[in-house]
């Protein structure tokens, strides 16, 4: 079990206060704020180049081809061993059919007798 460091010197700094945080600061509430705050973050992100951007897309695709092709392969072996497993199991416990009904023939129909008096 590991043990929690107690850093050595006394007390910590104090943590800088969020601007805006709680009370919504002067110009910062609502949703204008929220977007204004967003709108900062964007400007700080360093976004890839258009070949670097190309590349790991191309990577990306790949990688969700592969996986779509192992998944889609153990799918179907998967489902061909249930078929199986269910083909046996039906074959095994259904007995054989029974003919209920008379066979059909298909000889010409005998003539009416006639009945005399």
């Amino acid at each position: 079990m590991a043990k929690a460091r107690i850093a050595q010197g006394g007390a910590r700094p104090p943590r800088p206060a969020l601007s805006g945080a709680g009370s919504g600061g002067p110009g910062r509430g609502g949703l204008v704020g929220y977007l204004r705050g967003v709108w900062e973050e964007l400007k700080k992100v360093v976004w890839p180049a258009r070949d670097e951007l190309a590349r790991m897309t191309g990577i990306v695709i790949a990688t969700v081809v592969i996986f779509a092709a192992l998944v889609g392969g153990a799918d179907y072996l998967l489902s061909l061993g249930v078929k199986q497993a269910v083909t046996q199991q039906v074959n095994s416990t259904t007995p054989a059919p029974v003919a209920t009904t008379a066979p059909v023939t298909t000889a010409a129909p005998a003539a009416t007798p006639t009945v005399s008096p």
